[in-house]
């Protein structure tokens, strides 16, 4: 049960920590780095000043890890335990966003629903090894989170006091959704149960938080001097707090046969005093059978830099650095809220007392670069790739929490499947570094009848762990304003006044008193008023009827037309 809490984690924290990746298919197709870059609605996300680079867009798009974990569990003997997989569950992780302008110039509008890329985990309930049932040996640290399921829905604008050169971003991300989690707690005292891993005095607590509802502020800015664009954002700490239910099922030994899980505080509706055990026992349905944990939780501040270079037509290069301020998770307490097992052997009663879990996380630092290269306004190519710390040492990683320091690869393509629309794919590869824990000071649970202090803790984050995690992504974007670039349009020269007018039928090979009737006599050269120089009279002039007419007419159709020259499109930037 309180350990199952420390997964409670609203969507919007970035790759470290409980989350093990970054998110979007164009993101992650540029191995993280967009934060310079963002001009497309995930930008809700990475950076809100990128609202304003993105226009008026739409993006669907969903990603999907397969994570794999292979734990074998050193138990508290020092005895190696069979080997386990966990997995992640299998559901895509989406993206429905958009970005508006509605006409104004300087303010940009966007809105989406964004889903966390969490490793939502779960484990086998119980192994077979010889042919013969064996406990889970990753019990005490969590069995599954089936039935999670998180979303964040956002909305942002940006302002851009000098379009597309600098923009300013804030958006809202408000988390909904539900959270469930499956976790093993001991009840052995050390007295009439000595092996403290004994299978028969495991309690299996059900815990469900629903509804999550908690906010966040992403802010940032973006700067376009041209070459290079940069870009910052940040977000905001917050704790998440509340009341999850929680369903204790009693251990199956002996001593807690025909007991019954109740909330039973000292006064009050569910008082013994007015409702009796054998009253609550007797009903099914009675209200004071709903239980209730108070869970704490802080998450980080997460701020984001990047620069982005455009130097070469068409190629666009980031390189981006993260740092999350994970280490403000000191532990987590997990209170019940007067929970009791009662009616154990002899009448016994048990309260389900708090729980203080240490977790002393620490910070994460990412460091990224990718890019992506269009191709004849049709086709984009992206590839980079980051290294990440882990937010764990090794004394206080469990199966619960995967993390691990991890170098992350991908790389993605886009197709212009007709005006406007692109088809996005992405695959890639995140290598998590395996890990060897033999100081774990992560502790089995026990807060049911908790063993004399002399016994000391029972460690239970011991062993070997390796990871594999392949993931892939597709999606599509729309433009409502995009164009494709058209080639350069050269400029032709317009004749002067000073350049003569030549007749077509003129053959310059031949002197001009050789010229057939009808031809222009010698070609006449205006010369502007003022700097005639006196003509010899011994030169013949020619004949007003050899001279042809030029007209103002057959100046303005002999006259070449002028280009409009373009320099790609409509005026429109390279399409993202």
């Amino acid at each position: 049960m309180a350990l199952s809490a420390l997964t409670m984690t609203p969507s919007r924290a970035s790759a470290g920590g409980f989350y093990l990746l970054e998110r979007g298919t164009r993101s992650l197709g540029r191995g993280g780095a967009f934060v310079a870059g963002a001009d497309d609605p995930s930008a809700l996300w990475m950076n809100p000043a990128g609202i304003g680079f993105a226009g008026e867009q739409l993006v669907v798009d969903a990603t999907l890890g397969f994570l794999d974990v292979s734990y074998t569990r050193i138990d508290s003997g020092g005895n190696p335990m069979p080997t386990v997989h966990g997995h992640n569950a299998p559901l895509p992780i989406p993206t429905i966003a958009g970005t508006f302008d509605f006409g104004l110039e300087h303010f940009h509008f966007g809105a989406g629903v964004f889903a966390p890329n969490a490793a939502l985990m779960s484990y086998p309930q119980e192994l077979t090894v010889d042919g013969m049932p064996y406990p889970a040996p990753q019990r005490y640290s969590l069995l599954t989170m089936e039935g999670s399921l998180i979303a964040t829905i956002a909305v942002g604008a940006a302002w851009t006091p000098l379009p597309d050169e600098l923009s300013i971003g804030l958006a809202v991300h408000g988390v909904v959704g539900a959270f469930a989690a499956r976790v093993a707690l001991s009840a052995c005292d050390g007295a009439i149960c000595t092996f403290p891993e004994d299978p028969e005095y495991d309690g299996i607590a059900q815990m469900n938080l629903s509804p999550i509802i908690t906010a966040s502020v992403v802010g940032g800015v973006t700067w376009n001097p041209g070459p290079v664009r940069l870009g910052a954002s940040f977000s905001t700490p917050f704790s998440l707090s509340g009341d999850a239910s929680i369903d204790v099922r009693a251990p199956s030994a002996a001593a807690f046969e025909g007991s019954l899980t109740r909330h039973r505080p000292d006064s009050g509706p569910c008082s013994v005093a007015e409702a009796p055990d054998e009253e609550v026992q007797a009903d099914p349905n009675h209200p004071c059978r709903d239980t209730t944990a108070a869970v704490n939780l802080n998450f980080p501040f997460i701020l984001r830099v990047g620069a982005e270079l455009l130097a070469v037509e068409n190629l666009r290069l980031e390189a981006s650095f993260v740092w999350e301020t994970w280490s403000l998770q000191r532990e987590v307490s997990v209170v019940p809220n007067d929970v009791w097992i009662v009616d154990a052997l002899n009448f016994l009663d048990y309260e389900i007392g708090a729980m203080n879990i240490p977790r002393n996380m620490r910070d994460t630092f990412s460091v990224r670069l990718g890019g992506e290269y269009t191709i004849d306004g049709s086709y984009q190519v992206r590839l980079g790739g980051y290294w990440e710390s882990g937010s764990f040492d090794d004394a206080y990683l469990s199966p619960l929490t995967i993390d691990s320091d991890k170098i992350v690869v991908a790389g993605g393509f886009s197709m212009r499947l007709f005006d406007g629309v692109w088809g996005d794919v992405m695959v890639g590869y995140a290598h998590l570094f395996g890990r060897q824990v033999r100081n774990s000071q992560v502790t089995q649970q026990n807060p049911i009848r908790p063993p004399a202090p002399e016994r000391g803790p029972v460690y239970v984050g011991n062993g070997d762990y390796s990871f594999t995690l392949p993931f892939v992504g597709v999606g599509m974007r729309w433009q409502a304003d995009w164009a494709p670039p058209t080639a350069p349009v050269e400029e032709e020269p317009v004749p002067s006044e000073a350049t003569p007018v030549e007749d077509p039928a003129v053959d310059p090979s031949q002197p001009w008193y050789q010229q057939s009737s009808g031809a222009q006599a010698e070609p006449v050269t205006t010369v502007p008023p003022g700097t005639e120089t006196p003509t010899s009279t011994d030169a013949p002039a020619a004949s007003e009827e050899e001279t042809p007419d030029v007209t103002e007419e057959t100046q303005t159709e002999d006259r070449p037309r002028r280009g409009r020259g373009r320099r790609g499109g409509r005026g429109r930037r390279p399409p993202r």
